[in-house]
């Protein structure tokens, strides 16, 4: 285990060519990281037994005393040939769930990694990662209406633009007159700021010009005939990636704490997922042989109140009283619509 680990130290250690280090700089560097009784040999073994493997690009220059050893400037990181089952799947399952929110330069890069990954699985030399493949699957595809698919060129320079830190110049589809169809409105000096994918639509994070502060966010399919222009991004100097991704989570508005008790059917979807409003939900049984008591601690909010209506009669709020009447009034309105 300490020669393993010794050798994992000395690859973090060597630089890429054209730079080099020593063998004796690289034991002082494995002393100073806490390896004790090395000696120079010891190290000067790993780093033959390690050349040898061919696998981690590593090299040595011996035109000159102390030789140098560098890690090959062509070297990815991953020796094609070499990539096992395991690897194949990972690569595979990266390929299909983040291949929109990878930069294209990184995609072009690994792309004979995903056309290898392909003909390992699709092998019968590892037909427990075949079934695997076949037998597991991430399925986004269940909401009822249908979504415009984005332009995938658009999309394309688009992350190619996030990527390079470049403005673009685009076509956005917008919604300014009321009571009017939306127009498609040639835009100049986008500053794309970031991308984020909920659920099943991508949407561009941005800003318009230097001096303008609104941040905007355009479904992808609202952008066409993009351009990458040369100047670079100038964001907003309160923008924070991580505070519009976390906007997305949560909202600004405080909303009322309630204590929420409710009758289920045994057999609901939120009953039979084993689903949880809150850390302090108790689930309890009742008189009814079908129904169940669930009570929870939570916020009367919008997002709650269209939960509960997706569950349509499958539930019945108990308390509190201004939930159960509101849900009772909404109960009278169907009523009064459908007669």
């Amino acid at each position: 285990m300490l020669s393993f680990q010794r050798r994992l130290d000395l690859l973090d250690h060597i630089p890429r060519y054209p730079n080099k280090i020593s063998t004796r700089q690289l034991l002082h560097l494995l002393e100073a990281n806490g390896h004790e009784n090395v000696i120079i040999r010891k190290v000067q073994r790993d780093l033959e037994s390690i050349e040898a493997l061919g696998v981690f690009g590593l090299e040595v220059d011996k035109r000159s005393k102390p030789y140098g050893w560098s890690i090959n400037l062509n070297w990815k990181k991953l020796n094609i040939s070499l990539m096992d089952a395991n690897s194949a799947l990972a690569f595979s399952t990266l390929k299909e769930v983040a291949g929109s929110l990878l930069p294209e330069s990184t995609l072009a890069d690994f792309s004979a990694y995903f056309a290898k990954a392909d003909v390992i699985i699709a092998s019968e030399k590892s037909p427990l990662i075949s079934h695997w493949k076949k037998s597991v699957a991430l399925i986004n595809n269940n909401n009822l209406v249908s979504l415009p698919l984005p332009d995938e060129q658009a999309l394309s320079k688009i992350k190619q633009a996030v990527y390079h830190k470049k403005q673009i110049s685009a076509d956005l589809k917008r919604y300014l007159l009321t009571n009017k169809a939306p127009i498609w409105k040639r835009y100049q000096h986008i500053n794309p700021l970031g991308l984020i994918q909920r659920e099943y639509a991508l949407t561009l994070i941005c800003s318009i010009g230097s001096f303008h502060q609104k941040i905007y966010k355009f479904p992808i399919a609202f952008i066409k005939n993009v351009e990458i222009d040369n100047a670079d991004v100038i964001a907003p100097a309160h923008f924070d990636f991580e505070r519009t991704k976390n906007s997305y989570f949560s909202t600004n508005n405080s909303h009322e704490e309630i204590s929420l008790s409710l009758l289920a059917r045994k057999d609901s979807y939120f009953v039979m997922s084993n689903a949880t409003l809150s850390d302090n939900q108790v689930i309890e049984e009742t008189d009814h042989a079908d129904m169940v008591k669930i009570t929870a601690t939570v916020e009367d909010t919008p997002k709650l109140r269209a939960f509960l209506r997706g569950l349509g009669n499958s539930i019945e709020v108990l308390t509190p009283c201004a939930l159960r009447l509101y849900f009772k009034a909404l109960a009278q309105d169907l009523l009064l619509k459908y007669q």
